[in-house]
């Protein structure tokens, strides 16, 4: 099992928290993400049994596109306020 953190500090945690939980469909097999807010952080934690060596890429591949997805929606809010 690979498990994975990824700590933010924004303003805007809670948003960031709610959107991200949305996305959490159809993921592959055995993995499970986590996304919870407190104050003005928020921490995600991808956890995946591997099983094949590819699966470790899965893992890194997931948590790019999690940073990408905090980083536009950054970018959003950022223009809203």
């Amino acid at each position: 099992m690979i498990e994975l953190k990824i700590l933010l500090e924004c303003k805007n945690a809670e948003v960031i928290a709610k959107s991200l939980s949305v996305d959490n469909i159809n993921l592959p097999k055995n993995m499970i993400i986590e996304s919870r807010s407190k104050d003005n952080s928020v921490e995600i934690t991808i956890k995946m049994k591997i099983e094949r060596a590819n699966d470790i890429l899965t893992v890194r591949n997931t948590a790019d596109e999690i940073l990408l997805h905090i980083k536009n929606l950054q970018q959003s809010l950022n223009s809203v306020s």
